[in-house]
């Protein structure tokens, strides 16, 4: 028994002289744990207590001196983190349909173009009668505002981040999420500090032309302009890619064209990320080393490489403003700028600890994108290629070379592709062939010439350098299409349990940090969390916000009542159990399994149970084996979801938090 003990102390010591160095990675995956717990709560936890909390372990902590203790730390700090951001946010939400339209003078934030018109987000709501709905107005933090229509799209350029415009409108509340463990727009938009949504029902009259109020505004009018350039060269749905890729707009790209990259798995490159950034910091970087050589008089006198690497990171941080400044971008950003400092300090430039770094700065400014894809996506894919290369393996180089795209596209996506399954339902086969042909076309082309063109409208001479980046767009639209057309772009699969998730990026994280042979189990944990993906339990019986529309998951398909009621919620939730459609009770597939009693009733085979279906309180007809699911509630306001045979019922009616409830 002392000799196993003496060998565990020797295992633990020696691991410990082997991480000891990379302790800070481990800070963001401490601070991630609790951030996460915070979020997944049912109810608000008291502050005070948490507080209390986290003093307790950082006075611990700085008493006993143990590093073991960091985890214990980052944890309560991440926890306490969350909850102090929400607190600061502090958004109103709209709760209820505004039943009359109503007209308030507000200030442009933004204007952008979108597929069917206009999307407006405005702030400063005010009406001019002191009424109660100048009362609401005042609780509103920003709205986002729709015009559809001819009229919107023929008087977009009017409309000038900065100015005052009157707006009638039609307000409606965000939607919580459409049922439990869909993914929560409602809490998103709390955060982004939206407090409501509209419909505009009059073209939108301005009333004070812009100014310069704010450095954020400047912005905006410049993103405006960037893209009202874009749009007079190009073709709309060309130039909705292209405004994608230089002001990160995406509001204008169409659903047939989205779902062609989404399909082909290069939907990332529509949203600006550390690729684009990288793309663009190295392009700069490369071609102001090249002209200042040419001067040699510079180049004998000054060191050429620290002074690109500057030049670099200041347009690197004019592109990061225009492109709307999301959570890719800023991880990129963050991690270029740690680059840039590492060349003029002669250093590595780039290890696993500037993406912890990278990361923690995220958090700690805000903690919430921890549960968004974006954040999930992009450190998923930056964490598994810095931890595939740190390796160092040993490979010839001209097989190095001829290999790097194509090794980096495969380690990328087996993250990514986890993270798209858990938030989209979706997986896609042909995306390692998709990047590996339109990542060097982005890489030589696409980008050098989104910065070329932006250099250039500065002078008025970006038409032929916009017209040729269109080329290269069309060039990149077409390769999607046809990709996408492949057998094996597009596979609904059921969404992850949260369990599983944790289990997945645990392993994945436990074999990407650990530098220890002992992380080798990092793999065993990843087979396990596989197959406890396919053995997961899935709710068989969903149930809308009324009760009006019912779904029931077969072997064959997912079978509804009505195809009407809640449509795009019932095609998530039939994604979200593996099928890509929901047919009628009465269609070929349902007849097997389901039929119907009467009006209020259905009988159904499900989980090899005999169940029955019914609105009728007073039901009484229960046959024997048979298993008898009342749905009496019509005024419900949050959807169901049943397991069986148990009759577990899963709702979101129980959760109280600041994002589900206005504060007053």
């Amino acid at each position: 028994m002392s000799l196993m003990y003496e060998k565990f102390l020797d295992f633990t010591k020696n691991f410990y002289e082997s991480e000891r160095r990379r302790l800070l990675n481990f800070v963001p995956v401490g601070m991630g744990v609790g951030i996460c717990w915070y979020f997944v709560l049912d109810n608000e936890p008291s502050f005070e207590l948490n507080l209390t909390i986290f003093l307790i372990i950082l006075g611990i902590c700085i008493l006993l001196r143990k590093n073991i203790l960091l985890i214990f730390l980052t944890i309560s700090f991440g926890f306490l983190l969350a909850q102090i951001r929400t607190n600061h946010v502090n958004t109103f939400m709209l709760s209820e349909k505004q039943e009359k339209p109503i007209s308030f003078v507000a200030t442009v934030e933004s204007c952008e173009k979108a597929e069917n018109g206009l999307k407006f987000i405005v702030s400063e709501a005010k009406r001019k009668y002191d009424d109660e709905a100048n009362e609401l107005c005042k609780k509103f933090n920003k709205l986002s505002l729709t015009w559809r229509g001819p009229k919107a799209n023929d008087n977009a350029i009017e409309y000038t981040p900065g100015s005052r415009v009157l707006f009638r409108i039609i307000l409606c509340p965000i939607y919580p999420r459409s049922f439990p463990g869909a993914y929560d727009f409602r809490k998103q938009q709390y955060f982004k500090g939206i407090s409501a949504r509209g419909f505009i029902i009059k073209p939108p009259k301005i009333m004070e032309k812009a100014n310069l109020s704010s450095c954020k505004i400047f912005i905006e009018q410049v993103r405006q302009k960037i893209n009202r350039e874009i749009e007079r060269h190009l073709e709309k749905n060309t130039a909705a890619v292209v405004e994608a890729l230089t002001t990160g707009n995406t509001a204008g790209v169409s659903k047939e064209i989205r779902a062609h990259f989404v399909n082909s798995g290069i939907a990332h490159l529509l949203a600006i990320s550390g690729l684009h950034m990288g793309i663009i910091g190295f392009f700069i970087f490369w071609l102001f080393r090249v002209i200042l050589c040419c001067f040699s008089r510079i180049s004998m006198y000054h060191n050429v490489k620290k002074i690109s690497a500057v030049i670099s990171w200041a347009i690197t941080l004019f592109y990061l403003c225009i492109s709307g400044c999301s959570v890719p971008s800023c991880r990129a950003f963050i991690m270029h700028t740690l680059i840039i400092i590492a060349v003029l300090v002669n250093r590595t430039p780039l290890t696993m600890r500037s993406v912890a770094i990278a990361a923690t700065v995220i958090m700690i400014c805000t903690p919430e994108v921890v549960l968004f894809p974006s954040f999930q996506m992009s450190f998923g894919a930056v964490i598994a290629i810095v931890a595939f290369y740190e390796c160092d393996w040993e490979m010839p180089s001209f097989l190095k070379s001829a290999t790097l795209v194509l090794v980096t596209t495969v380690v990328a996506s087996i993250p990514t592709s986890i993270f798209s399954i858990f938030m989209f339902n979706q997986l896609t086969l042909n995306s390692i062939v998709a990047n590996v042909i339109s990542i060097p076309l982005m890489s030589f082309l696409l980008m050098p010439l989104v910065a070329i063109s932006l250099f250039a409208m500065v002078f008025g001479i970006a038409e032929p350098f916009v017209v040729l980046l269109g080329l290269g767009v069309d060039l990149l639209i077409a390769i999607a299409d046809q990709i996408s057309r492949l057998p094996g772009s597009f596979f609904v699969m059921p969404m992850p349990s949260n369990a599983v998730m944790a289990v997945l990026v645990a392993s994945m994280l436990f074999l990407a940090l650990i530098h220890h042979k002992i992380r080798l189990l990092g793999i065993a944990g990843f087979v396990c969390g596989i197959g406890g993906y396919f053995h997961q339990s899935l709710p068989d019986v969903f149930v809308s916000v009324d009760g009006k529309s019912i779904g029931i998951r077969t072997k064959d398909a997912v079978c509804f009542n009505n195809l009407t009621y809640f449509r795009s919620i019932g095609e998530s939730w039939a994604k979200s159990v593996g099928f890509e459609k929901r047919e009628r009770y009465d269609s070929e597939n349902c007849k097997k399994c389901v039929s119907r009693w009467d009006n209020d009733t259905y009988v159904a085979r499900v989980a090899d149970k005999n169940i029955i279906i019914t609105h009728d309180k007073n039901y009484q007809k229960t046959p024997d084996d048979f298993v008898v699911l009342r749905i009496n509630d019509r005024k419900n306001k949050f959807a169901k979801l049943i397991y069986l045979p148990s009759k577990k019922v899963i709702s979101s009616e129980s959760v109280v938090r600041p994002w589900t409830i206005s504060p007053e």
